[in-house]
């Protein structure tokens, strides 16, 4: 769901290195906790950013690092990367080189990041690869039959195309993790249309809009399960937070930010950290 693959050049060094956090000795052991995945998984949203990846102290992996059991080994995650490495667009001059997952997961073994010790690992991947943001452009600007379309095209491709990047990314996980428990998170409800409000899309539109979110991730649970990890839905703890409502948990700023559509700190806390605290082993 990100609007713009932000620049990334020469970040995922930095971004295999360990946070400077100091962990607490005490038994049992920190779990070994390593996180890959876009900008719902690095933290974009929260206007508080780290590096060019927009990752965030205030999103899930530093959330979960601040736990006493939970130790954050190496931090890949990168807004704009997708499930499946995707070559620049030569005719597209605002496309930039962005880390997909099966580079982060290849940077991560290279340097001896992931492996037999790791015992934790979180993901986010599929909104990018449906391009979920151009599509919220597309529903706020053309009518509700063109949205309605461009959710159903996308949604259908997925079936076939992201559901066989999603199985080829899983199994790079399993290979690279063997004794990690792998969680897999799903997307949020961007939208609250139960509020009659209509701030950027028509109530119809919001409708639709979510349903596609659903639609993706049945889509993403479907290929965790099958790859044995574990998939957590964040959208009861969203409800009634989208866009719309009295307290959003969601970015918007009318695209003025290259963070909008995008959690907020309040969503990181309140709707990511306590549905992932609650599957970990």
């Amino acid at each position: 769901m990100k609007l713009l693959r932000i620049a990334a050049s020469a970040v995922m060094t930095a971004a295999l290195v360990a946070p400077a956090s100091a962990s607490v000795a005490a038994p049992p052991s920190p779990l070994n906790y390593v996180a890959v995945g876009d900008s719902y998984a690095a933290g974009f949203g929260t206007g508080s950013y780290v590096n060019a990846c927009g990752q965030s102290p205030l999103g899930l992996p530093a959330l979960l690092d601040e736990r006493k059991q939970i130790e954050l080994t190496a931090n890949a995650t990168c807004s704009g990367a997708q499930a499946a490495n995707v070559p620049l667009d030569p005719n597209d001059p605002d496309d930039v080189d962005v880390p997909d997952l099966p580079v982060q997961i290849a940077g991560l073994v290279a340097f001896g990041k992931v492996g037999p010790q790791t015992d934790l690992v979180t993901v986010s991947a599929g909104g990018n690869d449906l391009d979920f943001g151009g599509i919220v452009r597309v529903c706020a600007t053309q009518d509700v039959a063109v949205c309605a379309n461009a959710i159903e095209v996308r949604v259908v491709g997925a079936e076939t195309t992201l559901a066989d990047n999603l199985d080829s990314l899983y199994a790079q996980i399993d290979a690279a993790a063997p004794k990690a428990q792998v969680i897999v998170t799903g997307y949020p409800h961007l939208f609250s249309p139960e509020f009659g409000n209509t701030p950027l899309l028509s109530l119809e539109a919001q409708e639709l809009f979510n349903d596609g979110t659903d639609a993706l991730n049945e889509i993403i649970e479907d290929r965790a399960e099958e790859a044995g990890f574990e998939f957590v839905d964040v959208t009861k703890r969203f409800d009634k937070h989208g866009i719309g409502s009295p307290q959003p948990w969601i970015t918007f700023t009318g695209f003025t930010a290259i963070d909008d559509l995008h959690p907020t700190a309040k969503g990181y806390k309140s709707g990511y950290l306590p549905e992932v605290r609650k599957a970990i082993d």
